[in-house]
C-alpha cells in the first residue's frame, strides 16, 4: 500500500469525514519504499479478533484470482494477464497456492485516455505471465461505475491487524496531536502487525468517477470509509501490502471488478494510516470503469473469449466437412 495522505477538501464533495491532512504524497513515497521493501502485508476487517476472512467467502467474487505480488497485490484477470498499481509493478504472483512468474518485456502502464489536464499515464499496471494458472477464471471488468452506497467486497494481502487502540486527539493545532489512552479517547482503531495474510472484507461505496493524485499519477478512483457500526462486523479499511488489492462488486448476479485498491487517507497527524487504520479513513481504490475499455482490448472479456473460440469451432467443422476423406466404394473394373 502505498500511503497517501493530504487534504481531500475538494475531491471527497462533501462527505462526512473530510479531513485536514497535510503531509505531501512525496514524504509518503520514501515511507512506502522503506516500510514495503522490507515488510508488506490483508485488508483490516473490524471483527472481534480481526483474523478471520483468510478462504474464499460463500459468494465468491474471485478469492483465487488474487493473490500476493512482490511487495504488494495482484488480480489474475484472465488469458495469462494480471492487473495491479503500477507503483507495485511486476512480477511473480502467487496464485491459488502456486506461484507464476511475469512474462519478460510484457508489462505495460495504463493511461488517463488523454484527460484532460491529468497525467498521461495512470497508477495502474498490467503484464502477462510466462505460464497459465490452472482452474482460474477470467474476471469480469465493472464498465459503469459502483453507485454511493453500493456494497462491495474488498480482496489484499496487506499487514494483519493488531491491537484495538484508542487516542486523545488534540485538533486545535495543525497538525493534530495525537496521544494513544487505555480508554476514553475520542478517535479509535487498531495497530496492525508485521505477519501476513491474503483477507477479504466487506465495506459501501462513498463515492466514485473522482480524481485523485496518488505520488504516481492522477487516478480515476472509488473511494470507502472505515466505520464503526456498533459491534463486530466485516468492515474492511486498506493497509500496507493491499496496493493491487480488488474491490468486487456485484451487478444482477454477477460479480465485477470495480477497483483497484491504491491508497489510503487519514486524519491531520495521524500515526501513519497506512499501518494504523482509524475509524473515518478512507481506501481509494482505482475506478475500472474508467479504465474498462483499455484493459479489455488487452484481456478480452469472457463473453468475447466464448464467442471467438465458438467461432472457430464452427469454422473448423465446416471446412471439416468440406475436405473431408472421399466415401467408401467398390472400384469398377
Amino acid at each position: 500500500m502505498h500511503l497517501f495522505q493530504r487534504s481531500i477538501e475538494g475531491v471527497a464533495y462533501g462527505w462526512r469525514w473530510l479531513r485536514q491532512v497535510v503531509s505531501t504524497a512525496a514524504v509518503f513515497a520514501s515511507v512506502f519504499a522503506c516500510v514495503l521493501a522490507s515488510d508488506a502485508r490483508a485488508v483490516v476487517i473490524d471483527t472481534l479478533t480481526g483474523t478471520g476472512n483468510t478462504s474464499a467467502p460463500v459468494d465468491d467474487p474471485g478469492w483465487a484470482n488474487v493473490g500476493v505480488l512482490g511487495v504488494g497485490t495482484g488480480i489474475y484477470l484472465g488469458n495469462n494477464w494480471v492487473l495491479t498499481a503500477a507503483h507495485v509493478g511486476g512480477g511473480s504472483i502467487v496464485l491459488n497456492g502456486g506461484t507464476y512468474a511475469m512474462l519478460a518485456g510484457s508489462g505495460t502502464t495504463l493511461t488517463n485516455n488523454g484527460a484532460p489536464g491529468k497525467s498521461a499515464t495512470t497508477d495502474l499496471y498490467m503484464f502477462q505471465l510466462a505460464s497459465t494458472p490452472p482452474g482460474l477464471p477470467n474476471i469480469t471488468i465493472a464498465s459503469s461505475s459502483a453507485a454511493p452506497s453500493a456494497a462491495v467486497t474488498m480482496i489484499g494481502s496487506g499487514r494483519d491487524r493488531g491491537a484495538f487502540t484508542q487516542w486523545s486527539v488534540n485538533t486545535l493545532p495543525t497538525p493534530w496531536v495525537w496521544t494513544p489512552v487505555s480508554s476514553g479517547g475520542n478517535f479509535a482503531g487498531y495497530q496492525t502487525i508485521g505477519s501476513r495474510s491474503m483477507r477479504w472484507g466487506t465495506n459501501t461505496v462513498a463515492a466514485s468517477g473522482i480524481w485523485v493524485a496518488d505520488g504516481f499519477g492522477d487516478v480515476n478512483m472509488l473511494a470507502t470509509e472505515f466505520t464503526y457500526s456498533g459491534s463486530p462486523s466485516n468492515e474492511a479499511q486498506a493497509a500496507y501490502g493491499d496496493s493491487g488489492g480488488g474491490v468486487f462488486r456485484k451487478n444482477g448476479s454477477v460479480w465485477e471488478l470495480s477497483g483497484t485498491i491504491l491508497t489510503v487517507a487519514g486524519f491531520s497527524g495521524q500515526p501513519d494510516p497506512a499501518s494504523t487504520p482509524v475509524y473515518g479513513n478512507v481506501t481509494y481504490a482505482a475506478d475500472l470503469s474508467f479504465y474498462q475499455s483499455q484493459i479489455v482490448t488487452i484481456v478480452p472479456e469472457p463473453s468475447a473469449t466464448v464467442m471467438l473460440a465458438a467461432a472457430g469451432a464452427l469454422a473448423w467443422a465446416a471446412c471439416a466437412r468440406q475436405t473431408g476423406p472421399a466415401p467408401r466404394g467398390r472400384a469398377r473394373r
